[in-house]
C-alpha cells in the first residue's frame, strides 16, 4: 500500500510540476529577495501535496512537493504568505524572521457542513428562507444500513417513513407533510446528484427510488418541504423533494476506505395457531355427522386425546425461521490534486432471506471525477451502475405467511380428495393448491428477477467572470429488467393448468436522457448581495415491455429444463407494449437578495410543459417567494450575544404541481390476456386488443399545491443547541380523481380535476451538543410533527362521499370512506356487540334449531337485534355464540345503510423520533428511536385467521379461536353436534360454553367490524450501535489511518398494543385505503458486526 501511495504521489507531483512549468508559477522567482523554506501538513500531520503558497500582494507563488515541502523567494517588502488547498481553510502567516516556516492546515469541515444542497445549487444554512432539513453523513444512523431511508428515519420532522413489509427489496413509503393527492402519486421526488429519479425513467421503479441507491455512497440528504424550496422543481415538487448527494473525492493524497459487515436476521412475533388437538376438535365441528368422513381422516372420537400429545408442524418457522445471513462489502478510493479529483466506490451486498430458498444480491459501482482544466473551466463526470438479482418465489408477496398460518399443523390418516376441499357446487382452486404444503409450493416455484441500471452524467462548468458561472450538463441512463417465474407440477399456479408446469417471462427496458443548462451570477454591491440563477431543462424517457407465457410442460420438467427448452410448452400469445414517451420542457429561475446579512428575499419561478396533458393544458407556471430576518444580528440584540447565537424568522408562499399520472387524455388500448376471452384458431389463442374501459379526457390538467410556511430558527451557546419550528398550510387543488360513469356511457370511468385537500400542521426539531470535551461527547436529537389532513371537496352522487373497497371480507368489503370535511383513511364498518347469549334465542324442539327472540319494546322495536340479514350464511349455527352486531339506528335490524359508521382513522396524530450519540476515548454508541401515535390499523388477518368460510374446511385458525376462549358446538365427550339437529342439547351446550368470551367460527362469512381495528401506535428502537475506534498510534504502525469495529442491532424493540406481526405496516397500494394489514411479508430483527478501515 505504501508503494502505491508513493507511486501516486510521484504521479501527482509530476502533474503539478508540469502545470507549474506551463505558467501557473510566476517568473517572480527571478526577483531578488529572501529565500523561505517551509513544510505544510494537514490536521492529522500528513503532508499536503500541491498546496499553493502565494506571497500576499504579489503574483509570486509555488506549490508543495511530495513531502509537503516548498521553497520560495519572497520579494523585499513582502510581509505575509497565504497557503491554500481545496477542502482546507486558507491560512495567512507572516514572513518569518528566519528562513523556515511550518504550517498546519485545518480541514474546512465547518464551512462544508454550513453549506446545504438545494434545487440546482447550494446555499449556506444561515441564508435559507424556506423549510429545508439537511442530514449529513456524520448525522446518519450508524451501523449497517440496508436502505437510504433508514439513514434519516426518525431524524427529520414532518417526514414519515414506513417500512411496508419485511422483504429487503420492498421499498418504504415516504410522506413529507402527509399525502395530498387521492389518485396521483404522493411519493416525494428523489434527486440523485442532480438527476431526478422518476417513474418510467432511468430507474425503472414505480415506488420508492431510494431503495435503488447504495447507502454507503451517500454523503448527505436534503429534504425540501415547503413550496419556496420545491417550486424550483415545478410539476414534480408537490410532494416534497429529497436531494441525495453521493460522496466525492477530495484533493490530497489517495485515501482508501474499506467497510465490511456480517449480519444475522431473525423472524419474530409469529402468529399463534391452534394446537393439533384443537385443530382436530375444530375439524370435528365442521364435520359433525354420525358417519362423517372425519373418522377416516383423524380416527375415532374416543381416541382424540392422542392428539394432545402430538407436536404439530410449525409452518411459519419452517418457512421463515431461517437465520438470514447478510454480508456487505464496500471499498472507496478517492483523492487527487487541485486539477483532478476522483472517487470510485464499489459495494457488494449478499443476503439470504428469512424465507427459505430466497436470496438477494446487489452490486453498485459509483464513479465521480472532477477535472479542472484551468481556474475557469471544469468538467464533472458522474457514473452509476447497479445490478440487482433476486432469487426466490414471491419474495415481496405476503401470501406465503398466510399459507403458513392456515395450513394444517398435522396430516390426515388418509389423503384428502378434491371432494374434501370443494365447495357445495364447485372446485375451489385455492383449496386444490393446498393439497401441497407451503414448503412444497416455494421449493417448487422458481423465480429470478434481474435488474440492471446505468446512469451517466457529464457537466461542463465555466466561471466566465468573477461571480458569473455557466453550467451545461447532460444525463443518459438505461434500465434492463428481466423476471422469470416457473411453477412446477402440482403447485398452486400449475393446478390451473391440469397440474402441469407453467412458465412466465417478462422483459422491461427503459431509457432516459436529460439536458440542462444553468447560468448563475453572484455579486455584491456594498451591503447588497445578489444571487441570480436561470436555466432550461429538457427530459425524455421511454420504456417498453414484453410478456412471454407458456404452459402445459411435461410433468417431470424442472426449472432448468424449462429454461433450456422453453419451446416445449404450449405458447400463449406474446404481449409487447411500447409506452408513449414521457417528455417535458422546463424554464426556471431563482433570485436571492440579502441586505446587511440580516434580511433575505428569495423568488422562484418555473414553467413546465409536458405531454402527459393535451394541447392547451400542457404548460403550468409555478411561482414562489420567501423572506427571512436574522433578528439575532440586530444591534438591539447585543445583550443576548453570550447565549443566543441565532434567531431567524422565516415565511414563504408558493405553488408547486403534481403531474405524475398517466397520459389519460389519449384513448388507450390493452391486450386481451384472459385465456377464456381469447379468440382461438386451430386451438391456438390469438393476440387481440380491446379499448380501455377508461374514457379519455382532453381537459385534464395539473394538480396544484399552494403552500404557506412560517417558521423560526433558534441557536444557543455558539449553536450547540438548535431549535427549529415550522407551521404550514398546504392546499392542493384540481385533484385528479377517477369518476365512475353511467353504465350506458360505454366506459366505466374517467379521470377529472375535481377535488381539493388541505394538510395543516406544525413541526419541531431540536439538535443539541450537550457535552463536548477532549475525551467525551454527547449529542441529542428530537423531532415531532403534527399533521391534520382534510378533504375540502369531492365528487360523487351526493358530492361529499367516496365509497372505497379495501377488500379482505365478504360482507362490508367497501370498508373505507372519504367524507368532505374529514381526513383520508377512514375505516368504515359494523360495530361488534360481542356474541349472542342464550337469552337472545329460544330452542325450537320441532326444528331442533334456534329461533331469535322476537319480543318488542313499547316502541315496537325488537329487543334482540337480528343480524341474519347481513350474516345470512350461518344456517343452523345462527343462535347463541354467533357474532352479534350493534344496532346503530335502533330499528332492531342490522342493515348496511344504517348500521355502519367510521370505526377507525389510519392517519397518526403525530410522529417523531429521538436519538442519542455519545463517544468516549474511542468508544461510540448510537441509539435511535421513532414513533407513531394515534393511527389505527385495519387488521384483516384477524378475521381471515378466525373464520370458516365456504369450503375452506381443512385450514387452521389462529389462537384467538382456542377452546379456552371461544364458543364451541360439539360435546367434548361424545364429539356429537349438540348445537342443532338430531343430537341438539341446549342445556349441555350452555354448560360447556359458560366461560366462552368470543363467538364460534362457523358463521360461513367474514365481515368488517370494529373488532378488526386496532391501535397502531408504537415506539421502536430502530438502531442501536456500539463501536470502538482503535488508537491511531496502534493502527499507524501497520499503515492504517483509522480502524473502527462495531456491532449494530436493528429493530430490536417495539412497544405497541397491536396484535399483528408489526404495527409499521400497510399492504394497500391506494392512497385512500392506508393502514391496511393483510399478511405482509414478516419483518425481522438484525444483528450486525462490522469494521471500517481507512488507509
Amino acid at each position: 500500500m505504501r508503494n502505491k501511495i508513493l507511486s501516486f504521489r510521484v504521479t501527482a507531483f509530476f502533474c503539478l510540476l508540469c502545470i507549474a512549468l506551463l505558467g501557473t508559477v510566476s517568473p517572480a522567482f527571478a526577483q531578488e529577495g529572501k529565500k523561505i523554506t517551509g513544510h505544510v501538513v494537514d490536521d492529522t500531520n500528513e503532508p499536503l501535496i500541491g498546496a499553493s503558497i502565494l506571497v500576499v500582494g504579489t503574483s509570486t507563488g509555488v506549490i508543495t512537493d511530495l513531502d509537503g515541502n516548498f521553497n520560495i523567494i519572497v520579494p523585499s517588502g513582502a510581509t505575509a504568505l497565504q497557503i491554500s488547498y481545496v477542502g482546507y481553510e486558507t491560512v495567512t502567516v507572516p514572513v518569518p524572521s528566519g528562513n523556515t516556516v511550518n504550517v498546519k492546515m485545518k480541514s474546512d469541515a465547518q464551512m462544508l457542513s454550513d453549506v446545504v444542497v438545494i434545487g440546482y445549487g447550494t446555499q449556506r444554512k444561515s441564508d435559507l428562507t424556506g423549510s429545508v432539513s439537511n442530514v449529513s453523513s456524520k448525522d446518519f444512523n450508524s451501523g449497517l444500513i440496508s436502505s437510504p431511508e433508514q439513514l434519516i428515519n426518525g431524524k427529520v420532522s414532518g417526514v414519515q417513513i414506513m417500512s411496508n413489509s419485511g422483504s429487503p427489496t420492498a421499498g418504504s413509503t415516504i410522506r413529507i407533510r402527509g399525502g395530498a393527492s387521492l389518485n396521483a402519486s404522493n411519493d416525494p421526488l428523489i434527486v440523485l446528484d442532480g438527476v431526478p429519479l422518476e417513474a418510467g425513467g432511468i430507474s425503472g421503479n414505480t415506488g420508492n427510488f431510494l431503495s435503488l441507491i447504495n447507502p454507503s455512497d451517500i454523503e448527505s440528504m436534503t429534504i425540501l418541504k415547503d413550496a419556496s424550496s420545491t417550486a424550483i422543481y415545478g410539476a414534480k415538487g408537490a410532494n416534497g423533494v429529497i436531494l441525495v448527494t453521493t460522496k466525492g473525492g477530495r484533493a490530497g493524497k489517495t485515501e482508501v476506505t474499506f467497510n465490511a459487515s456480517l449480519g444475522l436476521n431473525r423472524f419474530y412475533n409469529e402468529t399463534e395457531v391452534l394446537s393439533p388437538y384443537e385443530y382436530v376438535y375444530y375439524q370435528r365441528e365442521l364435520d359433525p355427522a354420525k358417519n362423517a368422513g372425519f373418522f377416516d381422516r383423524y380416527g375415532q372420537w374416543e381416541d382424540v386425546d392422542i392428539y394432545k400429545g402430538k407436536e404439530g408442524l410449525n409452518w411459519q418457522r419452517k418457512l421463515f425461521d431461517r437465520t438470514g445471513l447478510k454480508q456487505s462489502y464496500n471499498v472507496n478510493i478517492n483523492g487527487g490534486s487541485e486539477s483532478l479529483i476522483y472517487s470510485i466506490s464499489y459495494t457488494r451486498d449478499d443476503e439470504t432471506y428469512i424465507m427459505q430458498t430466497s436470496k438477494y444480491r446487489r452490486d453498485n459501482l459509483n464513479l465521480k471525477l472532477s477535472k479542472n482544466f484551468n481556474k475557469k473551466l471544469r468538467l464533472d463526470l458522474n457514473a452509476k451502475m447497479s445490478n440487482n438479482v433476486i432469487d426466490g418465489p414471491s419474495v415481496s408477496s405476503g401470501s406465503k405467511l398466510r399459507d403458513c398460518v392456515k395450513y394444517p399443523p398435522i396430516g390426515t390418516l388418509t389423503d384428502l380428495t378434491e371432494d374434501d376441499l370443494a365447495g357445495d357446487n364447485e372446485l375451489i382452486p385455492e383449496n386444490i393448491s393446498n393439497l401441497n404444503d407451503p414448503f412444497y409450493n416455494i421449493t417448487n416455484e422458481y423465480k429470478k428477477q434481474s435488474k440492471f441500471n446505468n446512469t451517466y452524467n457529464v457537466a461542463l462548468i465555466w466561471d466566465v467572470i468573477k461571480g458569473l458561472q455557466w453550467r451545461a450538463e447532460g444525463t443518459y441512463g438505461f434500465t434492463f429488467d428481466r423476471t422469470d417465474n416457473i411453477y412446477l407440477k402440482n403447485t398452486g399456479e400449475a393446478n390451473g393448468k391440469a397440474g402441469q408446469p407453467v412458465a412466465y417471462r417478462q422483459y422491461w427496458n427503459g431509457s432516459k436522457w436529460t439536458f440542462r443548462t444553468l447560468l448563475t451570477y453572484k455579486f455584491k454591491l456594498k451591503k447588497h448581495h445578489f444571487d441570480v440563477m436561470g436555466g432550461i431543462e429538457a427530459n425524455n424517457s421511454e420504456k417498453d415491455d414484453m410478456k412471454v407465457n407458456s404452459d402445459y410442460y411435461p410433468g417431470d420438467y424442472l426449472a432448468n429444463d424449462i429454461l433450456a427448452m422453453w419451446n416445449n410448452g404450449t405458447a400463449e400469445p406474446t404481449y409487447t407494449t411500447i409506452n408513449e414517451p414521457d417528455r417535458s420542457m422546463s424554464y426556471f429561475g431563482r433570485a436571492n437578495y440579502i441586505l446587511n446579512d440580516r434580511y433575505y428575499l428569495t423568488f422562484t419561478l418555473r414553467a413546465d410543459g409536458t405531454n402527459v396533458f393535451a394541447p392547451g393544458n400542457k404548460w403550468g407556471i409555478f411561482p414562489a417567494a420567501s423572506a427571512a430576518w436574522r433578528i439575532s444580528d440586530e444591534s438591539f440584540m447585543e445583550w443576548s450575544k453570550d447565549w443566543l447565537s441565532t434567531l431567524k424568522m422565516r415565511a414563504s408562499y408558493g405553488k408547486s404541481g403534481n403531474a405524475r399520472v398517466g397520459s389519460y387524455w389519449r384513448q388507450t388500448y390493452s391486450p386481451v390476456t384472459s385465456t377464456k376471452n381469447l379468440y382461438y384458431q386451430n386451438e391456438i389463442g390469438q393476440s387481440s386488443l380491446q379499448p380501455a374501459k377508461r374514457l379519455r379526457n382532453e381537459n385534464l390538467t395539473w394538480e396544484s399545491k399552494f403552500s404557506t410556511n412560517v417558521g423560526f430558527d433558534l441557536g444557543f451557546f455558539s449553536n450547540r443547541i438548535n431549535l427549529t419550528f415550522d407551521y404550514y398550510n398546504d392546499v392542493t387543488k384540481d385533484l385528479i380523481m377517477e369518476v365512475q360513469l353511467p353504465s350506458n356511457a360505454g366506459y366505466s370511468s374517467q379521470y377529472q380535476n375535481l377535488g381539493q385537500t388541505t394538510n395543516r400542521g406544525v413541526e419541531l426539531s431540536l439538535n443539541a451538543n450537550l457535552v463536548q470535551t477532549k475525551d467525551f461527547y454527547l449529542d441529542f436529537n428530537f423531532n415531532i410533527a403534527f399533521n391534520k389532513n382534510k378533504v375540502d371537496a369531492l365528487y360523487g352522487a351526493n358530492g361529499d362521499e367516496m365509497i372505497l373497497s379495501g377488500g379482505g371480507t365478504e360482507t362490508g368489503s367497501d370498508n373505507y370512506r372519504v367524507f368532505v370535511g374529514q381526513e383520508v383513511g377512514l375505516m368504515y364498518g359494523y360495530v361488534s356487540d360481542g356474541m349472542y347469549s342464550f337469552d337472545d334465542f329460544t330452542f325450537n324442539p320441532t326444528t331442533k334449531k334456534w329461533d331469535i327472540v322476537t319480543t318488542k319494546d313499547e316502541n315496537g322495536v325488537p329487543i334482540v337485534t337480528d343480524c341474519s340479514g347481513v350474516l345470512s350464511r350461518a344456517g343452523g349455527y345462527f343462535g347463541p355464540g354467533h357474532m352479534k352486531l350493534k344496532d346503530l339506528n335502533g330499528d332492531g335490524v342490522i342493515d348496511a345503510d344504517n348500521d355502519r359508521k367510521v370505526i377507525g382513522h389510519a392517519l397518526p396524530k403525530h410522529t417523531g423520533g429521538f436519538s442519542f450519540n455519545a463517544g468516549w476515548k474511542g468508544f461510540d454508541v448510537t441509539a435511535m428511536f421513532n414513533w407513531s401515535y394515534g393511527n389505527d390499523i385495519l387488521n384483516i388477518n384477524k378475521v381471515d385467521y378466525t373464520s370458516y368460510t365456504g369450503s375452506k374446511r381443512y385450514q387452521n385458525l389462529s389462537n384467538d379461536m382456542r377452546l379456552a376462549n371461544r364458543f364451541t358446538t360439539i360435546d367434548p365427550v361424545t364429539g356429537l353436534n349438540i348445537y342443532y339437529g338430531e343430537y341438539a342439547n341446549p342445556e349441555r351446550l350452555q354448560e360447556i360454553n359458560s366461560n366462552a368470551s368470543i363467538w364460534h367460527p362457523l358463521m360461513n362469512n367474514t365481515i368488517t367490524t370494529d373488532w378488526l381495528v386496532e391501535d397502531g401506535s408504537f415506539l421502536r428502537l430502530g438502531v442501536l450501535t456500539l463501536g470502538y475506534t482503535l488508537p491511531k498510534y496502534w493502527t499507524q504502525k501497520f499503515g492504517v489511518k483509522s480502524l473502527r469495529v462495531y456491532a449494530t442491532g436493528n429493530n430490536l424493540f417495539c412497544l405497541t398494543g397491536y396484535s399483528g406481526q408489526d404495527p409499521e405496516v400497510n399492504t394497500s397500494s391506494s392512497n385512500m385505503t392506508p393502514g391496511y394489514d393483510r399478511s405482509a411479508y414478516p419483518k425481522s430483527r438484525s444483528y450486525i458486526f462490522g469494521l471500517n478501515v481507512t488507509f
